[in-house]
């Protein structure tokens, strides 16, 4: 059976959801398929290990970076002639709550670190974004300065190793330009919507524009509003918040939170329009509508 690594494992501090390692993958060492519930980013500092996951196998190189989202199963093969070593940075998206909403301004952030694994489960991708000179060294430095702290916690440690993984997410977005598709054939259309379908339905608490995802799925504004509105009979605004408005239901009714908490973990962050687009979804008030479920 396939292993299943919980966060449990790595965290130190359930308010610091942080963790770095160096791994050095053996002359044909197998590490068998697993998983994990949390966020993984992998930077390949040497050797040529194999990669496998979502059924395709991949050949390593230094330089080369990827994300592994909660639930991805993967598992890797060591090269018969030499080790690799890799660095292993894992963490929860809230660990940068409060700077996540900025770095989600940055298509190459959004694309790199999120829209990039629904591409691997449905359309054609580049499995990884090779680094190098200048751009690799930098990443590298970063990483083990980053280590070095994590690992020796001295005082203050804590600050150090939150501003140097943000300083560490802007760099990558700027050097990771992930290629566009140029036309509808570099993935058929449905693949698509199905990809931005999917990534509202996990990330739609964030504020996704209608611009940011047409550009990532490769479209006009106006392609992918026809586009969406015909495969799912709502257009992106609509879906985004059905998706909000659902998740908000669940909350008022599983949960005593306040409205204003739950309107603000799903994305809204103004109550008054919450409330109007909530009555708008429902037909009734928040308040009506945990009273009516609880």
């Amino acid at each position: 059976m396939d292993e299943v690594l919980r966060k449990e494992e790595f965290f130190r501090d359930d308010r610091f959801p942080f963790h770095i390692t160096r791994y050095r993958i053996g002359r044909g060492e197998v590490i068998p398929s697993h998983t994990h519930d949390f966020v993984e980013l992998v930077f390949v500092v040497e050797g040529d290990a194999s990669h496998v996951m979502a059924g395709h196998t991949y050949r390593l190189r230094p330089g080369d970076v990827f994300v592994l989202e909660p639930s991805a199963y993967h598992s890797y093969i060591g090269s018969e002639h030499a080790e690799t070593e890799v660095i292993n940075v894992l963490f929860e998206p809230r660990f940068l709550k409060d700077e996540l909403e900025v770095l989600m301004r940055l298509p190459s952030f959004v694309n790199f670190f999120y829209f990039l694994p629904f591409m691997r489960r449905n359309a054609s991708f580049a499995p990884y974004q090779p680094l190098e000179g200048e751009a690799m060294e930098r990443i590298r430095d970063h990483l083990t300065t980053i280590e070095e702290e994590y690992n020796g916690q001295r005082e203050g440690y804590q600050l150090i190793v939150k501003t140097r993984w943000i300083e560490c997410l802007v760099w990558l977005s700027r050097y990771l330009r992930v290629e566009e598709p140029s036309s509808p054939g570099a993935a058929e259309d449905e693949d698509w919507i199905r990809t931005a379908r999917l990534f509202v339905e996990e990330h739609y608490a964030q504020p996704l524009s209608l611009a940011q995802i047409s550009k990532l799925c490769g479209m006009s504004v106006s392609t992918f509003t026809a586009k969406f509105k015909e495969a799912t009979g709502q257009s992106f605004l609509e879906y985004k918040q059905s998706v909000q408005i659902r998740h908000a239901c669940a909350l008022l009714a599983d949960t005593g939170r306040k409205v204003l908490d739950i309107a603000l973990e799903t994305g809204f962050n103004d109550i008054s329009f919450f409330n109007k687009v909530f009555r708008k979804h429902t037909g009734v008030s928040p308040s009506e509508y945990r009273r009516r479920h609880a």
